[in-house]
């Protein structure tokens, strides 16, 4: 009889382990949304789409891209780089003529569409990109993830120019794909 109930015991023991260890491997194969954005997201004349360059904001060629890169970081961070808009003259350290501006990021994933706020620390051509921080965020913006969270559409607003958050996404808005 003892060994029975040892048996029974050890088994059920056996059981509720794996059953432990099976919800726990379900927990870790949820990617969170903030988990999902990390990576480089690029449009170019070949990748992505700018938005409809006819409209001025709302898209990213309206806003003068030619092409785009933002990379956001798990630690918050962003790094943004494109092709001369305005077909302004070289500019910036390296006189590459490719604006670069960097900061930090947020997400409101619990807003739809998702609020991104990105802060400009570091900024190259300043007539745009801001690092004033009474003009904080700089670009409040909204996103959305196609999904399988390879294309991300955005649209920012610009608190330096009194642009105001999106409350939706125009027809033109720019859409980048995950390198």
């Amino acid at each position: 009889m003892r060994k029975v109930l040892y048996l029974l015991l050890v088994t059920m023991l056996t059981m509720s382990m794996f059953t432990f260890v099976a919800c726990e491997e379900t927990d870790k194969d949820e990617i969170t949304v903030a988990e999902q954005l990390v990576g480089v997201w690029l449009a170019n004349a070949s990748v992505g789409d700018l938005g409809n360059t006819g409209s001025g904001s709302g898209s990213l060629a309206g806003a003068g891209w030619s092409s785009y890169q933002l990379t956001l970081n798990a630690d918050g961070s962003y790094e943004a780089m494109g092709d001369n808009p305005f077909d302004l003259v070289d500019y910036g350290g390296d006189g590459d003529g490719v604006i670069h501006y960097s900061g930090t990021y947020t997400i409101d994933d619990s807003q739809d569409p998702m609020y991104i706020d990105l802060t400009c620390t570091a900024s190259d051509l300043e007539l745009f990109f801001t690092t004033l921080e009474a003009m904080q965020p700089m670009q409040p913006g909204i996103i959305s993830l196609n999904a399988d969270a390879t294309e991300l559409t955005i649209q920012y607003g610009s608190k330096a120019y009194e642009v105001p958050r999106p409350t939706e996404f125009m027809a033109d808005s720019g859409t980048l794909v995950k390198q």
